[in-house]
């Protein structure tokens, strides 16, 4: 992942009020429609909170907050299509470099999905898109 990228964007309002590190700057924050497992399971609906900073993913269900240093843990982000019509979905697929396991340790995923409106999607696909 090519995260020098991240340092070139402007830093916008940490309105989730994600912690951050030193010299982190937040540069995507939205809530999703949802977010998921890469394989599908549902994690987070519409009161989850999304943000990226020019360092890490944070993805926040109100019960837990998952967190991905994208420089260390993700291996691939892209946009993925599902299912046909009326039943088609788009998502951001990120690929994650090992698996984690959460909740009681027993659960295991290899990545996350990530249900945007239009808007958000496009923007999260154009910084995405001078990642890989």
């Amino acid at each position: 992942m090519n995260t020098d990228y991240l340092n070139t964007l402007p830093e916008i309002k940490n309105k989730f009020n994600v912690e951050l590190e030193p010299g982190e700057k937040v540069v995507f924050a939205t809530k999703p429609k949802l977010f998921g497992t890469g394989e599908g399971g549902l994690l987070g609906m519409e009161d989850s909170r999304i943000t990226m900073t020019n360092r890490r993913i944070m993805a926040d269900n109100g019960n837990g907050v998952w967190t991905m240093d994208i420089k260390e843990d993700v291996v691939d982000m892209r946009r993925q299509e599902e299912g046909k019509f009326i039943m088609k979905s788009s998502f951001i697929l990120v690929t994650l470099n090992k698996e984690v396991t959460y909740g009681m340790g027993i659960q295991k995923l290899s990545g996350y999905r990530f249900y945007f409106n239009k808007k958000d999607m496009a923007a999260f696909e154009e910084i995405i898109g001078h990642l890989v």
